[in-house]
This record gives structure tokens, C-alpha cells and sequence, in this order.
């Protein structure tokens, strides 16, 4: 075992040296955590993550990685360089769809995603009866 508590949807770096998890469920929320192969805890920034659906995506060189962030209803895309441990935006999308996964293509330069919106109406008409 290489960590106590939930792990949920890990990730393994390209070279193998890093593994990314979602930890223990907070309401809708999981920290972003990540560990080496041995156990070791490897410190991230605080970064948190919708629970459901699969939210994070190692770049293809292994330097970086992709996450899901923001709100509820806003998530976008931000980037974590591994060296610096600082993050940046990468998008700002307009409409507010849900997403629960993601994948980035083997040369890291676009991102391939699902949006799923939820604006179906339910009516009820009651007909004359005869």
C-alpha cells in the first residue's frame, strides 16, 4: 500500500517517477495529492478537485500536468509545471456544461474533452379526457 486513506483516479507520470490521486472526498471536493512509487508524499500546492470523473492529465514530456478547476458550475483548465510548483489559467470557458473528463494528445499541444449541458425541460399537459 503507498498511501493510507481514499485514492481515487491515479495517474502515473510518463517516466513513472510521480503518481497524482485525488484524496479523501470533502463534500463535492479532493485535494489534489501525489506520491513516488516507494511512498513517499510528494508536496503540491493546494489544489482542489471536483470529486466525480477523472480531472487530471500528465503532458507528454511529464514536466506538467493538466487539471479541471474553479466553482461548480465554471470549470476550466490550469496547468501545474511541476519544477516551479506554480500554476496558470489555461482557458476560460463561457458556457457552463459540466465536464468529468479529459484527455491531452500524445504531443500535448490541444486538450480533447466532454461537456455535457443540462437545460432539458420537463412539462406536464393534462389532455381533456373524452
Amino acid at each position: 500500500m503507498l498511501v493510507a486513506g481514499e485514492a481515487l483516479n491515479p495517474i502515473w507520470s510518463p517516466d513513472g517517477s510521480l503518481i497524482v490521486y485525488a484524496g479523501t472526498n470533502v463534500r463535492t471536493f479532493a485535494p489534489l495529492l501525489a506520491v513516488r512509487p516507494d511512498g513517499t508524499s510528494v508536496k503540491l500546492p493546494e489544489i482542489i478537485l471536483r470529486r466525480l470523473g477523472e480531472r487530471v492529465r500528465f503532458l507528454p514530456d511529464g514536466k506538467s500536468l493538466i487539471y479541471m478547476g474553479g466553482l461548480l458550475v465554471s470549470q476550466d483548465f490550469r496547468l501545474l509545471d511541476l519544477a516551479s510548483m506554480k500554476s496558470r489559467l489555461l482557458t476560460r470557458l463561457q458556457n457552463s456544461a459540466a465536464m468529468r473528463t479529459f484527455d491531452v494528445t500524445p504531443d500535448g499541444k490541444q486538450i480533447v474533452f466532454d461537456r455535457l449541458r443540462e437545460n432539458s425541460q420537463v412539462i406536464m399537459i393534462d389532455l381533456p379526457r373524452e
